[in-house]
């Protein structure tokens, strides 16, 4: 048995080797034992150490290796604060394990902490991130391109694109969430979200639609509107798409949601819902309306419900 480290624990073995910044072998074995039964006291001891300290950074070295870090991360009640001050002094270079955790952490807490210091490390980790955006887990290939979204620009000759036709919805999702904020690839990750099959995505695309739509989604908003099975609020959020657009071809459709309804007669209003209220709104907006359109327009402007009179701009008594 090691009589030095018996007589001064490894706490203070180590503090004496750093400060005459010279380690003898039985330093290396106290760091070893630090590390797994009291890391607490380990890190301390480095906070404190000089900046110009090799052997504590050496003991840094030894102490948080890979297998260690994992085994932090996945026990079962992590510590956080103790994960925290690791993380702090985990280098780009070192950030593959990271990247590992981030995907196999089942710790909500762990993981965004992982998340956050690997945007830190960012963009020296991007190429990682790409290797990794062929893994055949979709939950981790979501992760990486959730972290690419966080990268001030993406790395050369890469593109979401691809991704976008992806398998999983979630994992299209993260990757049309980055092309919506790239100018160049937003009209295509609008028309791609309107088209998609997942309800999730079609919401994406929407919201996108509402605040500008290019004109080439115009006949998808159209097919959107007027599906009965779509929910209503998924067709309000089309609707209300087709109105900002002010194209033509939104007339059509827009006068067949205004005069929707069995029995209801070629130029009377079908029954009044948000839906209807916004179908109004944007036919009264859109100058290139039909004779049907023009003569529904008018209608709700007489209507006797004050909704429906001031969809289309009118606000005072019916006549």
């Amino acid at each position: 048995m090691d009589t030095s480290r018996q007589l001064l624990g490894p706490e203070r073995m180590l503090m004496m080797a750093i400060e005459l910044d010279h380690a003898p072998d039985s330093v290396w074995g106290a760091i070893d034992e630090l590390a797994e039964h009291r890391i607490e006291n380990l890190l301390e001891i480095l906070r404190l150490a000089p900046p110009q300290s090799w052997v504590a950074a050496d003991a840094w070295h030894r102490a948080i290796t890979a297998d260690r870090l994992r085994a932090l991360v996945d026990s079962q009640s992590p510590n956080l604060e103790t994960l925290e001050r690791v993380l702090e002094r985990i280098e780009a270079v070192d950030a593959g394990v990271l990247l590992d955790l981030l995907t196999e952490s089942e710790s909500l807490a762990t993981r965004k902490r992982l998340f956050t210091r690997l945007v830190e490390l960012a963009p020296e980790i991007a190429p990682d991130i790409v290797r990794r955006l062929s893994d055949d887990r979709w939950f981790a290939r979501r992760n990486m391109l959730a972290l690419m979204g966080e990268l001030a620009e993406w790395p050369a000759k890469w593109t979401p694109g691809s991704h976008a036709a992806d398998p999983n919805p979630v994992v299209r999702r993260e990757a049309y969430k980055l092309m919506l904020k790239a100018p160049d690839y937003r009209d295509k990750a609008v028309c791609g979200l309107l088209a998609d099959s997942d309800r999730k995505a079609r919401s994406l695309g929407l919201a996108a639609a509402v605040e500008a739509c290019p004109p080439e989604a115009v006949d998808k908003l159209a097919a959107i509107v007027n599906d009965g099975s779509v929910s209503p609020e998924l067709r309000l959020m089309g609707v209300r798409a087709l109105g900002r657009t002010g194209d033509k071809r939104a007339v059509g459709p827009l006068t067949e949601l205004v005069r929707r309804g069995p029995g209801l007669g070629k130029h009377k209003l079908a029954e009044k819902s948000p839906v209807l209220i916004a179908a109004l709104q944007a036919l009264s907006t859109i100058p290139d309306g039909t004779v049907d359109s023009r003569k529904l327009v008018a209608r709700a402007a007489k209507s006797s419900d004050p909704d429906v009179r001031a969809a289309v701009g009118g606000s005072g008594p019916v006549a």
